[in-house]
């Protein structure tokens, strides 16, 4: 297996600051390193500027697990937007959390952070952003989720479109592809990819394709159609081990076959370059077996898919 031509489409080695010196070592020729909260985004800038141009692809973003941290109307105090934004049956628990949680950032502020690292970076996605309907806060509002148990309390899908509207209008700005995260919201989602499809008026030209990535997809098959037909924008979606491999196997197998072949994306989504390089050998003949395709024509075409998808790198 070419391994050199690998591309991870989302992942998140930068999460093991134990071991980011393997890093360089790894047999897969690139990675694309998604930024999930504004205090990751320097070490995203810290693992892309160590690697060789080309073979590391920044993502700066907020993810929906941390949006409700970030205000859209700046004129409420930190305890009203809190008390907007979250949702709970559970008073006590809402009440404790607010209590707990650090104040809100601005809209100003993090909207002017990310648009900084889109110019600092200008090859860099916006990502990982998106939606989720099942995510839930941890005690005190912790970020590290491994075997903690979490609340009932909830960011609003209210509050994460608006978070996610502005983030894909930032991208649309700054002309960047987006990957996405969509748990139990893919309705709410192609609703507001819907809204915000660019018109034109007759003889104008049309502005360019937003590129979006559906990032460990396990929607329906049938669903797919509903994005791929969306005006205005590039679907493309991936597939991993670790979040796909939940699936039943004919389910995800149809699923991996029903995405045209130019849309098509391989990645890890894991948070440590340990096992990475087998994730993605995995995922690349789970591929192949579902449609039909040799190990290299997989890899050469999941290579070209990605190049495009990120914006033509050459390497």
């Amino acid at each position: 297996m070419d391994n050199s031509k690998l591309c991870d489409a989302h992942c998140h080695p930068h999460d093991d600051i134990e071991n980011l010196d393997m890093l360089p070592n790894l047999k897969t020729g690139h990675i694309t390193v998604m930024g999930v909260r504004q205090d990751d985004w320097d070490r995203v800038a810290e693992v892309t500027n160590a690697c060789e141009p080309g073979r590391c692809v920044p993502s700066f973003g907020i993810h929906p697990w941390f949006l409700h941290r970030l205000m859209v109307d700046d004129d409420a105090d930190p305890e009203t937007h809190y008390d907007q934004v979250l949702t709970t049956k559970i008073a006590s628990e809402k009440q404790d959390m607010i209590r707990a949680l650090d104040p809100p950032f601005s809209r100003g502020e993090w909207v002017n952070n990310l648009k900084q690292r889109l110019v600092d970076y200008p090859q860099a996605l916006v990502g990982e952003v998106g939606l989720d309907r099942a995510a839930r806060l941890l005690p005190g509002g912790a970020i590290e989720w491994h075997g903690i148990k979490p609340t009932t309390v909830q960011t609003s899908i209210e509050h994460q479109m608006n978070v996610l509207r502005i983030q894909l209008l930032i991208a649309r700005e700054f002309k960047r592809p987006v990957s996405v995260h969509c748990v139990q919201a893919s309705g709410h989602l192609l609703q507001l990819l819907q809204e915000l499809a660019p018109t034109k008026k007759k003889k104008e030209t049309p502005p360019p394709l937003l590129r979006l990535c559906l990032h460990s997809f396990m929607g329906s098959a049938g669903s797919i159609p509903q994005f791929l037909k969306l005006k205005g924008y590039a679907i493309y979606v991936s597939f991993s081990v670790a979040i796909c491999g939940r699936m039943d196997k004919k389910k995800l197998y149809d699923l991996m076959a029903s995405i045209p072949e130019d849309r098509i994306l391989i990645e890890s989504d894991l948070n440590t370059p340990c096992g990475l390089d087998h994730a993605m050998e995995e995922i690349t003949k789970w591929v192949g077996e579902a449609r039909q395709w040799t190990i290299e024509k997989t890899i050469e075409q999941t290579y070209k898919n990605w190049r495009t998808f990120v914006g033509g790198i050459q390497k």
